[in-house]
């Protein structure tokens, strides 16, 4: 989990006296906010990036580069002190588990064995994907350690609560299974069941 309090202080640093800044190091220093909070392919970077080239261009650009780069890192933090950040990076983890949920549903519809194959590999591919986005999200996991480990640093944050680390940790057979094509130990009540879990953690925590 991206520690935001440390992010706010060392930009307010780098923006409490505009008239010694070294533009060298507030645009790195920008294009690591960036990268942390958006991502280094996020559109946030294209356009910073972009604005940038086109201002080396231009000859006695440092004044102008120390000033983009201050007017990004400001906008950065107050995004983040308004909440809107997490919302983008919550929206983007939902959408990318929820077509998956969407397209094992579609595959599911059909009743046949190698639909359930092809549908149990989706479904486990979301459960995997959504317990590992909660990891990084909401306990702090960083790295990619193995999956139970991240449901229990999950039960330990409080973010699984009740049951629900049991059931999470009873999927991850199925999890094997499906994603090692070992089908004759993949039944299509497990495929519903674990798809009706992560549809409820998609709804509580990334909606």
């Amino acid at each position: 989990m991206i520690n935001t309090e440390d992010w706010i202080k060392r930009a307010d640093e780098v923006i409490a006296n505009t008239s010694q800044w070294n533009y060298s190091e507030a645009l790195q220093f920008a294009t690591s906010m960036i990268t942390a909070f958006y991502g280094p392919e996020s559109p946030q970077m294209k356009t910073f990036r972009m604005t940038i080239e086109n201002i080396q261009k231009k000859p006695g650009n440092a004044t102008e580069l120390r000033m983009q780069a201050g007017a990004t890192i400001k906008n950065v933090k107050a995004e983040i002190q308004a909440g809107l950040i997490k919302s983008v990076r919550a929206l983007i983890a939902g959408e990318i588990v929820s077509d998956l949920l969407a397209l094992a549903k579609g595959i599911l519809a059909d009743s046949s064995e190698s639909a359930k194959n092809v549908g149990s590999v989706l479904v486990a591919a979301a459960f995997e994907d959504i317990i590992r986005r909660m990891g990084v999200e909401l306990a702090g996991v960083v790295g990619r350690p193995k999956l139970e480990e991240v449901i229990i640093a999950l039960k330990q944050k409080d973010m699984l609560k009740g049951g629900e680390p049991t059931i999470a940790l009873s999927y991850l057979k199925f999890r094997n299974d499906s994603l090692h094509a070992d089908w004759t130990n993949v039944q299509r009540p497990q495929t519903d069941s674990c798809l009706a879990f992560v549809e409820a953690l998609l709804v509580k925590h990334f909606s």
